[in-house]
């Protein structure tokens, strides 16, 4: 019988700590961004000391902790877009003084959508349509901790807004964005499904965010002794070098001055002219 598939493999005390493991803090109080930890030192730079005894790690996020940090704002922002810009289509056929997005944003959560449209001095139609998006921009900023209540909010708030789709297509619209990201995550996360013995719920490894350990601190398995941290498990090795492909991928992408980009389209027109 085949054994059940886990991306790790548990580990003896015995074994030296390498790239791959993965860490659980002993205070259950620390930071998500602290709290499961993935080893990302080459196992060269342990073999010969060159950390310097510092531990460069990834953190390892539940997957609503890591939807709600880094997903939902995106889709938030995205729908906010939509009902500011019905917002200055609907100003740009009145007297209404030009308003920037920042602070219509900050408007909708100082002031309710009727006293804010009584003071526009909007017509009825106009009026009705502005209410709308300025309820929806109201409710999409309200930040609730929860990824449940986060997802229902924006649903609510494209159903409140003004040109509402129907109730299916709200929800589609939040929930195929954030089912997407499990199979088509960006190039710095990676979903796991497992890290470790009882840690099976789904997390994503966040390789652009870097935490360092100090070797001394880490137990390399239960113990009685004061540690910062525990090892709990190792990644398999197909899953190790995936995800540290990925983490020297976000780093080593180097933006370069828009300025040098003209230059260089430049240098390549004439050099194409003096081909022809």
């Amino acid at each position: 019988m085949d054994e059940p598939f886990a991306e790790y493999c548990e580990v003896s005390v015995t074994d030296p700590l390498r790239q791959g493991d993965v860490l659980e803090a002993v205070d259950a109080g620390v930071s998500m961004w602290r709290r499961h930890l993935l080893v990302m030192t080459a196992d060269c730079d342990f073999a010969y000391a060159k950390h310097q005894g510092r531990v460069t790690c990834v953190p390892l996020l539940t997957a609503d902790e890591y939807l709600l940090e880094m997903q939902i704002p995106k889709i938030r922002e995205q729908l906010v877009r939509q009902q500011l810009k019905a917002l200055r289509q609907i100003f740009s056929a009145t007297t209404v003084p030009a308003i920037s997005d920042r602070r219509l944003r900050e408007w909708a959560s100082e002031q309710t959508p009727a006293d804010i449209v009584k003071m526009l001095d909007l017509g009825e139609a106009d009026a009705q349509k502005a209410r709308a998006a300025l309820e929806a921009v109201g409710i999409m900023d309200t930040l609730p901790d929860d990824l449940k209540e986060c997802v229902g909010l924006l649903v609510k708030a494209q159903l409140a807004g003004a040109s509402p789709p129907k109730s299916d297509g709200a929800v589609k619209r939040v929930v195929n964005h954030l089912r997407g990201v499990y199979a088509q995550p960006p190039g710095d996360a990676l979903f796991l499904s497992a890290i470790g013995p009882g840690q099976e719920a789904g997390y994503f490894a966040y390789l652009r965010h870097i935490e360092q350990v100090w070797e001394p601190e880490i137990a390399r398995g239960p113990s009685h002794t004061e540690f910062a941290y525990r090892r709990i498990s190792r990644m398999r090795d197909r899953f190790t070098h995936a995800l540290v492909q990925r983490f020297a991928m976000v780093f080593m992408s180097i933006g370069l001055p828009q300025q040098y980009e003209e230059l260089r389209d430049l240098h390549a027109e004439i050099q194409g002219d003096n081909l022809v």
